[in-house]
């Protein structure tokens, strides 16, 4: 690492100077505009979602924050400084809706990004009673908000991903769906032991050429209804085409493992191959990041819980579970008591070449207060392979109720920062602490880097949405996919980036799209993006 780790005082160095620092990250959400405080207490079902998208064009990715039973913001970053556009891009008509999470994709191909939020309807005889909505980018300038009424009927909608499951050009949508009602379950001593849910079925939405959208989640084998909580559309088996991925909440109640269904194309099927894989446990499955951290050529998945947390090391599409061996588990709090985490995300901190691991922590209900000071945030560094928690003096150990968390780099200064969004909870009326969104800005003194941002036409959906990129690199080499929705109901940057450490340019990179070609890209110097089409014309953006 770039930052050096000093083992067991785990202390935190700048390698190009030798002198040691308080912290990698520095929380400054009120330096750069983010004022909005969430104003109450939630009942822990609602909220919590980020989501990165470039509104206006102007290469200054902004990002939407989902405001649950309260307001959901979208911040306009103005070259790194950030201002309230929610009313002036006409989103304030969605208030009253409670918004989960949103994923963002240009799903019309006319070159602006729109946007669909997830809201939580019905369920638990709560819930806003209405159905989600996609929101159309109008050139840019304001959003033009399309009711879903007609397609998908209200549920309790907890996150969402994007994916082009036929190879059309036009991306689909996957939405997970969650607790219809809830029970208990008792034992022959009439004593409570455990949940009782019941769940709704998840739906699928197929674009027909950016014009409407059809359900057809049964048709595609793709109903599940084990109280899903979040999704990932991904090539598991790298084989050209969009297979997906999904968490059950309650499993250990509920006998509803996690799954893992593989797309069958040119076949309107999917077929779970969960069991034989490896991929199914019964956990409370909460978010999924995807990286490739073995830098082996195929994209592994770190799957938050309640409790142990999973990394699946992918071995030709199917796994090994590695993370306690890695020590990337983090199971407990202390003791017994299980901690519990939610987004977990892979991204270079320094720039050396390999992934790092962010996890965002939070409280439950059932969990507060014995675990409030002693569950916070976690950064993982990877050196030659190994993981080292430096979560002290880091600057991101929040113990406030995280959930989720996007990685982009927001003021254009060469290195990548979080942005992880808090869910206010009743202890917070007593503990006087600022119950609103964090921005952790990175100050390690990053080495050198490259990004790719690939634009999809000719048969490619516009964001290249399962389009992946290998990127070579000396002696190593990585797959990097672009992220079409990652941890607890959220969506990082679509730019994918990757370290050279004190490397001046990227021995290779290759990107296969998702009409079956690839293109080859050599010596792309440190510094830059590059937009990259499938007909093979690469422009450098400084």
């Amino acid at each position: 690492m770039n930052c050096a780790i000093k083992y067991g005082v785990i202390a935190i160095a700048l390698c190009t100077s030798g002198l040691a620092v308080a912290q990698v990250f520095k929380e400054v959400s009120a330096e750069v505009g983010l004022d909005y405080i969430y104003p109450g207490n939630d009942f822990q079902m609602v909220g919590g979602g980020v989501m990165v998208i470039d509104v206006n064009n102007d290469g200054w990715e902004d990002f939407y924050q989902a405001g649950g039973v309260f307001d959901s913001k979208l911040w306009i970053n103005n070259r790194g400084k950030f201002r309230d556009g929610t009313s002036e891009f006409g989103l304030d008509k969605l208030s009253g809706y409670f918004i989960q999470g949103a994923v963002s994709a240009d799903y019309d191909n006319d070159g602006y990004q729109d946007f669909f939020v997830v809201n939580y309807g019905r369920g638990m005889s709560r819930g806003d009673k209405k159905s989600p909505v996609l929101l159309h980018n109008l050139g840019g300038k304001s959003f033009e908000v399309i009711k879903m009424d007609n397609v998908l009927e209200p549920g309790d909608y907890s996150s969402a991903c994007w994916g082009d499951i036929n190879n059309d050009g036009y991306v689909d949508l996957y939405l997970a769906n969650y607790v219809a009602t809830m029970g208990e379950l008792i034992d022959s001593n009439e004593v409570v032991i455990g949940y009782k849910p019941t769940c709704f079925e998840n739906k699928l939405l197929l674009n027909l050429e950016g014009k409407v959208f059809r359900e057809c989640s049964e048709e595609y084998g793709l109903n599940d209804g084990g109280c899903g909580l979040a999704a990932s559309f991904t090539d598991v088996d790298s084989d050209g085409d969009q297979d997906l991925l999904l968490l059950n909440d309650f499993g250990e109640w509920t006998g509803e493992g996690n799954r893992y269904f593989r797309n069958e194309f040119p076949k309107k099927q999917f077929i779970d191959h969960s069991i034989e894989s490896g991929f199914s446990r019964l956990m409370y499955g909460m978010g999924i990041g995807q990286g490739d951290y073995d830098e082996d050529g195929d994209i592994d998945y770190y799957i938050t819980n309640i409790g142990r947390n999973c990394l699946f090391e992918n071995e030709n599409g199917d796994f090994r579970e590695v993370a306690k061996e890695l020590n990337l588990d983090v199971t407990f709090v202390y003791d017994s008591v299980r901690g519990t985490s939610w987004s977990g995300l892979f991204f270079d901190v320094e720039f050396d070449g390999d992934l790092d691991l962010y996890v965002s922590k939070g409280n439950v209900l059932t969990l507060v207060p014995k675990t409030v000071l002693s569950d916070p945030n976690r950064l993982f560094v990877n050196e030659n392979g190994v993981y080292s928690d430096v979560t002290s003096g880091s600057g991101i150990g929040d113990f406030l109720s995280h959930r989720g968390s996007i990685i982009f780099d927001y003021d254009h200064d060469g290195d990548l920062d979080i942005v992880s969004s808090v869910v206010k909870l009743p202890w917070s009326v007593f503990s006087k602490k600022e119950q609103k969104l964090k921005l952790y800005r990175n100050d390690c003194e990053t080495k050198n880097w490259v990004g790719i941002k690939l634009i999809g036409e000719d048969g490619v959906n516009r964001d290249c949405f399962g389009c992946k990129v290998l990127f070579e690199h000396e002696s190593r080499k990585m797959m990097r996919e672009v992220d079409a929705g990652s941890g607890l109901a959220s969506q990082s940057s679509r730019i994918l980036y990757y370290g050279l450490d004190d490397s001046k340019k990227l021995t290779k990179a290759t990107i296969y799209w998702t009409n079956g070609t690839k293109t080859e890209v050599k010596k792309l110097k440190q510094g830059f993006f590059y937009e990259v089409r499938p007909n093979g014309k690469v422009k450098r953006i400084k």
